[in-house]
């Protein structure tokens, strides 16, 4: 864009008005497709709810998440698993899953498949890992994602030889610092630190075969307390495994509001300002800096997408795993969705589109909605969840950092 062309653009912004002269038509085109121009408020947010609802309810896609057990061999003092009913998933859950995933890509024609293995801590139940991911694999879905969320502690050589296998492309590992400040807060359940042993095995995958064939996502869960030791683990890591295949990010603590620790958490613009300060300062990315008009919300507003844990029951949030309450529905019965109310809470209930605050909001058309999880509590429970985008307020920031 050259000067001319945006002291026009500013210029619109000060009086409203569009001059004839200002803009060739296909200028006009491009300015209107990208929401620069907006002719028709309401008009645009039919046609962003309608596209949001088209992504929402596709069949032919899913995102599934599977989580073979609930135990867990850490004891983090934020975690969000609190419930962790022990068990194993069992042959017959496993054969349910399978015949599920048929079914639909008999009937819904669903050919696409995003794949999580989850827990409690998965790497528990390595031969179940195996078994049903070999089954999934001979389905002939094509696996967009296929990714393991995994505390790190069992990813000997084996394991990662199983994973594999069974074609998981993504290993996520959380690392809350360096081995004093991990092995206080994510100790193993008998209280023993945990760095080391993880640290070992990331050594055994970064200088093995399999190095080239899996991307590894390092989380440093980070509040207030401790979000300066999040650049001690990410220069570490870096020098330690100088790999395009490594990549370290903060993951934003939230706790609820009966929790003492809540005061330590990022808001919205301390997390924001933590981003911009690492791009400024450090020359490192953390967050995408230049908003995007792709109008895809999270997994769990489409029905179709769903979490499933060891006894086969389905929930659709990660944070709703384990609670009984929240379960909305089972893979071993048929029609396999019962607590329709939930689902239609998640999938409509919570769309800000409908919501006059959103509609009227000039981030819409790059606002993704925020979490479902905290909308459905702002709506249905009262509380007061910062549910907007890291961009509100802070365009022009983002802008300079380009």
């Amino acid at each position: 864009m050259d000067e001319t062309l945006f002291a026009q653009l500013q210029e619109v912004e000060k009086s409203g008005l569009i001059e004839d002269s200002f803009f060739t038509e296909e200028e006009v085109r491009f300015f209107e497709k990208n929401y620069v121009f907006v002719f028709d408020d309401d008009l645009l947010v039919e046609q962003l709810r309608h596209q949001s609802l088209s992504r929402i309810f596709d069949k032919k896609h899913m995102v599934l998440t599977i989580a073979p057990t609930h135990n867990c061999n850490f004891n983090c003092g934020y975690c969000y698993e609190k419930w962790r009913n022990p068990g194993r998933m069992s042959d017959e859950t496993e054969d349910a899953i399978v015949q599920f995933l048929k079914k639909r890509m008999e009937q819904d024609a669903m050919d696409t498949l995003n794949l999580t293995w989850y827990g409690g801590e998965p790497l528990l139940e390595t031969k179940r890992l195996l078994s049903l991911g070999l089954k999934i694999k001979g389905l002939g879905l094509n696996v967009l994602e296929n990714e393991i969320v995994t505390n790190g502690y069992l990813l000997d050589s084996k394991r990662i030889e199983v994973l594999s296998e069974i074609g998981v492309d993504t290993i996520q590992v959380t690392l809350d610092g360096l081995r004093v400040d991990h092995d206080k807060r994510r100790p193993l359940l008998n209280g023993n630190g945990t760095f080391d042993k993880i640290v070992e095995n990331l050594d055994g995958l970064f200088s093995g075969k399999f190095c080239d064939s899996f991307f590894v996502a390092v989380r440093v869960n980070i509040d207030k307390s401790n979000q300066v030791k999040f650049w001690e683990v990410f220069e570490w890591l870096n020098e330690r495994y100088p790999s395009k295949n490594l990549v370290v990010y903060p993951g934003w603590i939230h706790l609820e509001d009966s929790n003492p620790s809540k005061c330590n958490c990022f808001g919205r613009n301390e997390s924001t300002d933590f981003c911009i300060s690492a791009l400024k300062e450090r020359n490192v990315c953390l967050e995408k800096i230049y908003p995007d008009d792709i109008n895809v919300e999270c997994l769990v507003r489409n029905p179709n997408n769903m979490i499933i844990g060891w006894r086969g029951e389905i929930y659709k949030c990660f944070e709703d795993l384990g609670e009984t309450s929240l379960v909305v529905g089972n893979i071993h019965d048929d029609p396999v969705f019962s607590n329709h109310e939930l689902q239609a809470k998640y999938s409509v209930g919570i769309d800000h589109y409908q919501e006059e605050e959103c509609q009227s909001c000039s981030y819409l058309p790059i606002c993704h909605g925020g979490c479902p999880k905290r909308r459905m509590e702002n709506k249905y429970e009262g509380k007061n969840n910062d549910c907007c985008t890291p961009f509100k307020g802070r365009i022009e920031d983002y802008l300079e950092l380009l």
